[in-house]
């Protein structure tokens, strides 16, 4: 066997291996999360779908009723803050954002810098 064929061998295995033991990482991983699965499921006192809460036409009109009563909530708030713009946005316009504000400062230090090394 040739030197050339030598080291043609040893990165076949090299990479074979390699490749071997991802696979062999892959599959442990995957048994390990269907047995952790496993014994989430047998947990007592849990419904079959896996819902928290067993479903109801009543429990399901309620929270529906509850979500539409908070979006309007927020809705009325965001109106209350700011009445011209409370449907668009956060902040009134006249206010610099976080990154405004930062960047402001910045070209103001650099004022500062630059006029104690004027001569």
């Amino acid at each position: 066997m040739g030197e050339w064929e030598q080291t043609v061998w040893i990165s076949v295995v090299g990479m074979g291996l390699t490749f071997a033991a991802i696979g062999l990482l892959i599959a442990a991983m995957a048994a390990l999360t269907r047995w952790a699965r496993g014994a989430e499921r047998a947990a007592p006192g849990r419904a079959e779908t896996g819902a928290a809460i067993p479903a109801s036409e009543g429990l399901e009109e309620a929270e529906q009723a509850a979500a539409v009563a908070v979006a309007i909530a927020l809705a009325l708030e965001a109106r209350h803050i700011h009445p011209t713009r409370g449907w668009h946005s956060a902040y009134a316009p006249e206010e610099p954002g976080a990154w405004q504000a930062y960047a402001r400062g910045q070209q103001l230090e650099q004022g500062k810098t630059h006029q104690t090394l004027r001569w």
